[in-house]
């Protein structure tokens, strides 16, 4: 893996989502190999040190991709840059669905009819970002999904409310995941039970799939899995 150098986007405002997954990040890659720096939110708007990184990978937010921020066009702005260059990406959540919008356009964004809050099971298709995995359980907290996906992309997973839960552009180094490989284990029950205590609606969209901390220890390998793919 030499010559890789990952840029991460944590683009979370949250203080306790945005150490989650920085914390979550540390400890996946410490056994990859391959060094990586963090960018956050406030960091968006003058990055400018594109040729030191090979991969790029974007978090989750709260915002929706749906509607609009002051700090999208700095996103998308490093978004063309790395897709211009044909460099790795990988999209979790919210940064699936930036990859959407910034291809085919926010239209293909939309509110979930079932949103999803908690621990499920994900049907994998063969694409080569889930090796070694044969049966996958993952976090899940998303009230957005993509739809209307065109032929440039292949589907690569779902669930049983949620239909485009992967993607891949086909011929590209470029993948997005619905699901979160990317919070701590313990993390993924505080933040559903936050969620319990604030929103009435959580009954109706929380999943309730037990998951052992060895399930869990699968979601390494979609990080080792995209390192190595590109």
């Amino acid at each position: 893996m030499d010559n890789k150098q990952i840029l991460i986007l944590n683009i979370l405002s949250e203080e306790s989502f945005r150490t989650s997954f920085d914390n979550r990040i540390a400890e996946a890659f410490q056994s990859i190999g391959v060094p990586h720096d963090t960018v956050h939110l406030d960091g968006l708007r003058n990055f400018n040190l594109f040729e030191k990184y090979t991969h790029l990978m974007i978090s989750g937010s709260t915002e929706s991709a749906a509607e609009e921020n002051d700090w999208y066009p700095d996103l998308d702005a490093i978004i063309g840059r790395f897709l211009s260059e044909d460099k790795s990406i990988l999209g979790i959540c919210f940064g699936h669905q930036f990859l959407v919008r910034h291809i085919l356009g926010k239209e293909h964004v939309r509110k979930s009819a079932t949103p999803e809050v908690g621990w499920t099971e994900i049907a994998l298709s063969d694409n080569l970002l889930f090796r070694g995995m044969d049966s996958f359980k993952s976090g899940v907290f998303h009230y957005d999904e993509v739809f209307g996906l065109d032929e440039r992309f292949e589907i690569t997973a779902s669930s049983s409310r949620c239909a485009v839960h992967g993607f891949q552009v086909k011929g590209r180094p470029v993948w997005g995941v619905q699901f979160h490989p990317d919070f701590m284990y313990d993390d993924v029950f505080s933040f559903a039970e936050a969620v319990r205590k604030t929103d009435e609606r959580f009954e109706s969209f929380h999943c309730r799939t037990l998951i052992t901390p060895e399930e869990f220890r699968v979601n390494d390998l979609i990080f080792k899995n995209w390192v190595e793919l590109s």
